[in-house]
């Protein structure tokens, strides 16, 4: 497919953005990110992608991502991935896979290595796209983004988070970038690690040793629509055990479908070990 990644220019193009939001997300309860808000962070500093049908009448906007400058906990400038977003009859295409190689090239010409954006942990495919494909990490969890507060555990799905990593110079992202890796499958992991979760309706085990495995389901959207009760009990067993397991500063490494499963691998690292994430003049 003759899809073009370059950075949004033009007024139609930014407002191609918002019809896009409202395409993906909905025109209702939704609170778009305007064009003139994209222009101006694009002007200072963050970033607009766009990605265009070279083929289509008119070489329209069909996916885009939206990001700016920000600082981590202890200081270091980074780039917060806020939106990506693609349209449905062009997903499959590995067009926000594109977009995030660009997006990453663009941060790299300013200097900046190391970009973060959340996802729901539950969704099995923006998981092989961003730990598996991208070579992203996790370590943060974060508990029900977008509210509302207080939670109610009867109500609709807790927007519970991953925090992602993506350290730009690191060895195995730069393999990635240059097609030279691809992550383990499902049976390497389950060759390397034991399963801490073999069923969403009981307690997990006690993260421990040096790694382990947490699974998801591989369709949780069919559970929204056909068992609410069972979605609900993964999204709380796995908060329960992704927090237990940060805490004890296992980090999200590697990420692998199976048949009506995903499987997580969480190894154990110190902060030395941590470093690998960072390039040499990276400081924190």
């Amino acid at each position: 497919m003759p899809i073009e990644i370059r950075v949004v220019q033009e007024y139609q193009e930014y407002m191609a953005c918002e019809e896009i939001q409202r395409q993906v997300w909905g025109p209702v309860n939704f609170a778009f990110v305007p064009h003139h808000m994209l222009l101006t962070v694009q002007r200072n500093g963050g970033c607009v992608l766009g990605a265009f049908d070279r083929d289509a009448p008119g070489q329209p906007m069909v996916g885009f991502t939206f990001g700016f400058l920000g600082r981590t906990e202890t200081g270091q400038l980074k780039h917060a991935s806020h939106m990506a977003a693609v349209l449905p009859g062009y997903r499959d295409a590995r067009i926000g896979e594109r977009l995030k190689w660009a997006q990453r090239d663009e941060m790299l010409k300013q200097g900046i290595t190391l970009i973060t954006w959340t996802f729901d942990p539950l969704i099995s495919r923006n998981a092989r796209l961003n730990i598996s494909k991208l070579g992203a990490i996790s370590r943060t969890y974060i508990r029900n983004i977008y509210g509302p507060e207080p939670e109610d555990p009867q109500g609709v799905l807790p927007s519970d988070r991953f925090q992602v990593e993506w350290w730009l110079n690191d060895e195995a992202v730069m393999a990635r970038s240059q097609g030279l890796y691809r992550g383990p499958d499902a049976e390497a992991l389950r060759t390397r690690a034991q399963l801490a979760n073999p069923n969403p309706l009981e307690p997990s085990d006690e993260p421990s040793g040096d790694a382990f495995l947490m699974q998801i389901p591989l369709e949780v959207n069919s559970l929204l629509v056909n068992d609410l009760q069972r979605a609900r009990a993964w999204r709380y067993q796995i908060r329960a055990l992704a927090e237990a397991a940060f805490a004890q500063g296992f980090v999200v490494t590697a990420y692998a479908p199976d048949k009506d499963v995903g499987y997580y691998l969480l190894e154990r690292r110190s902060g030395k070990d941590l470093e690998r994430d960072r390039a040499p003049g990276d400081r924190p």
